[in-house]
């Protein structure tokens, strides 16, 4: 019962974000309809019809929370502004410009909050599990996040745009080099939603592969202790310099983990604290003392 009222905030973001996203075609779709009006028929039709398959898509996202649709959700949803931006500069109907870039933001700013971060990557979670994002490495999140999602955005829809407008020989050549290049900006910013922790019914799981080889079980009775991080802690941080409030998990006596050193490289190092970076620290706490952890 606890945690269910505790999962109420994940599940009305869900909520509120598909909400969001099922009115579009009556807030942004008029925009872009009058954005796209002095183009030719063929053209208007075919970008109608993407964009509708496009809608489609991310709205199947939204309604299945699992750690792959948060990616396709957040790619598509935030698409959703750029294209607000572009129709609201063309367009001279102001009450359309203001509602459909307002509907835009708002959609976006819900699949970009941490609470559906935690509901989809929890989507994934059987039996007595909970699971929590992890946040980004601060150097990924200014120098990878925003460039890979542009690329993922430019290289879908560059090419078809110029098949579109019949540009054909145009059109094939950046199909063929956007699209290759926008799956691998998308296979990578989906590999930061397999950062995540675990709660499970005899301890807790810290899943972050680009810190540790493998996932490490750590035993509820191994735990002497949980809490925010000091500015002057010696715990190993293991939040690949993710900005925000890090927690320090605290051990009982030290245990080996598999330390990512390189590309390849492994270091198996003796750990006594660590600190990791979930999304939503004062969630992972409350869960934690719920489940008997030591709360210091």
């Amino acid at each position: 019962m606890i945690e269910g009222l505790r999962d109420a905030p994940e599940k009305l973001t869900g909520w509120l974000a598909l909400a969001a996203w099922v009115v579009q075609p009556f807030t942004l779709g008029p925009l872009l309809g009058d954005a796209l009006d002095p183009t030719r028929e063929a053209f208007r039709t075919a970008c109608s019809s993407t964009l509708w398959v496009a809608w489609l898509a991310v709205l199947v996202a939204l309604a299945l929370p699992r750690p792959v649709t948060l990616s396709v959700a957040r790619i598509g949803a935030t698409a959703a502004v750029p294209a607000a931006a572009w129709a609201g500069v063309v367009s001279d109907d102001t009450p359309l410009i203001i509602m459909g870039l307002l509907s835009a933001v708002v959609a976006a700013g819900l699949v970009l909050a941490p609470t559906f971060a935690d509901r989809s990557i929890d989507g994934a979670s059987y039996g007595d599990e909970r699971r929590f994002a992890l946040r980004p490495p601060g150097p990924v999140l200014v120098g990878l996040v925003v460039p890979s999602w542009a690329v993922v955005v430019a290289g879908l829809a560059a090419g078809p745009l110029f098949l579109f407008d019949e540009q054909w020989v145009v059109g094939i050549v950046v199909v063929v080099a956007g699209w290759p290049l926008a799956f691998l900006a998308a296979r990578a910013l989906h590999q930061l939603t397999n950062r995540f922790v675990v709660f499970v019914p005899n301890g807790f799981v810290v899943h972050d592969l680009t810190v540790m080889r493998e996932p490490v079980l750590f035993q509820k009775r191994e735990i002497a202790g949980l809490a925010p991080a000091l500015a002057e802690t010696t715990a190993d941080d293991l939040t690949s310099a993710a900005l925000g409030l890090a927690l320090e998990l605290r051990l009982g006596s030290p245990a080996t983990l598999p330390i990512v050193t390189g590309r390849s490289e492994t270091e198996e190092r003796a750990v006594s604290a660590l600190l990791i970076a979930p999304s939503r620290p004062a969630a992972v706490m409350a869960l934690a003392q719920s489940r008997g952890f030591r709360i210091t």
